[in-house]
């Protein structure tokens, strides 16, 4: 559902996933944004109105955005889009602690409140003995408190075919209008 609003393991499903080259522009300064509603997991998000979001049918709604037409096979991994939401069931100490652990060496760790919540920024670049990513892959994420054991995860990768400078600067801006329900 789109309203305008004012001013893991990643190789394996690119055999499922058609995509075409990824934008190298930047947003312009008071780009307009669309808001995505997942009643399933209980958020909404707001997105770059140039950008696509998944369609319900695919997975989840609001689950995956990027800013050229992309397709998800349902049953596949996550594939390397430009921006991923996730609802979680787990802590956000035990994701924090999940996350920062021999797998991954820490380049940024910040606690927040965000949604009202507390949340965390993390950007992490997987080491070799990481389980689900090459090494030196960086990943850029937020992880926001929904509840004793539920969190929303918001983040992009350093991927081929991705712009990780120009994605970290979008989940920056989307993650400031993450709604819980």
């Amino acid at each position: 559902m789109r309203t305008p609003l004012p001013s893991s393991w990643w190789l394996l499903p690119l055999a499922a996933l058609s995509l075409s080259a990824c934008s190298r522009s930047s947003l312009a300064p008071g780009s307009r944004f669309v808001r995505c509603d997942n009643p399933t997991s209980d958020y909404s998000i707001a997105y770059p109105s140039a950008w696509i979001a998944n369609s319900p049918g695919q997975v989840e709604p609001c689950r995956f955005f990027h800013p050229t037409a992309f397709t998800v096979q349902p049953g596949t991994e996550e594939p390397p889009l430009a921006v991923s939401v996730k609802r979680e069931s787990l802590s956000l100490q035990d994701f924090i602690q999940g996350n920062t652990g021999p797998g991954y060496d820490v380049l940024q760790q910040e606690r927040i409140t965000l949604a009202g919540q507390p949340a965390v920024r993390l950007e992490l670049r997987t080491t070799d003995e990481s389980s689900f990513l090459p090494p030196g892959t960086r990943e850029y994420l937020y992880a926001v408190s929904a509840g004793p054991n539920a969190l929303v995860r918001v983040g992009t990768l350093d991927a081929p075919g991705l712009d990780y400078s120009l994605d970290k600067d979008v989940v920056d801006q989307m993650v400031r209008t993450l709604q819980l329900h």
